[in-house]
């Protein structure tokens, strides 16, 4: 006889901060821990790389008062915990700042329930406008953006090199031709 399912229960942040993983990533979604299976591929570095660079111009050029990072987290409350680590995060205003915009650069391994519970996190933030989920292996793009205090857009689909990403906040406006050239040059 088998053992009756049991439902885990979620975990809180402070949970979550008592627990290692070891030298392995781990993010907080919903209350449930998620810890990587494998580095980054090369591929997902370069995307990220090159976005990095992209949006340090834009920023620099805007002469706004917001900064580009990686491997930062962002703790987020709702009826269950997060802890994520977008790819990239840009942060504006004094001190810390406030994230502005997340950038997730999507692996095979990435399930769709799982983005969609980061999405519904990221949303809730309310200094968050720009949220840009970048494919690894091709020129796609999905972008949700809002002015600040007003509601979620529909998603904008970026396909192909031609497509431009533009983030209102600092006047960005980035190809994906530039995001992904690293990456895709041998393809």
């Amino acid at each position: 006889m088998s053992d009756p399912a049991r439902k885990l229960e979620p975990i809180t942040l402070e949970e979550f901060d008592s627990m290692d993983f070891g030298d392995r990533r781990a993010e907080l979604i919903d209350g449930e821990v998620v810890v990587a299976q494998a580095f980054p591929s090369a591929r997902h570095g370069q995307v990220a790389a090159s976005l990095v660079v992209a949006l340090f111009q834009a920023i620099r050029a805007a002469e706004a008062d917001c900064r580009v990072e990686t491997g930062t987290g962002i703790d987020i409350r709702l009826e269950a915990d997060f802890r994520l680590g977008p790819d990239v995060m840009v942060r504006c205003g004094d001190g810390d700042g406030d994230p502005v915009l997340v950038v997730e650069v999507l692996s095979p391994s990435n399930s769709a329930s799982e983005m969609l519970r980061k999405l519904r996190a990221y949303q809730a933030v309310e200094s968050i406008t720009d949220i840009l989920f970048l494919e690894q292996d091709e020129h796609y793009a999905q972008h949700w953006s809002r002015r600040p205090g007003e509601p979620w857009g529909a998603p904008v689909y970026l396909i192909g090199p031609d497509a431009m990403v533009r983030i209102a906040r600092f006047g960005a406006e980035i190809g994906l031709a530039d995001i992904y050239r690293q990456a895709l040059r041998d393809r």
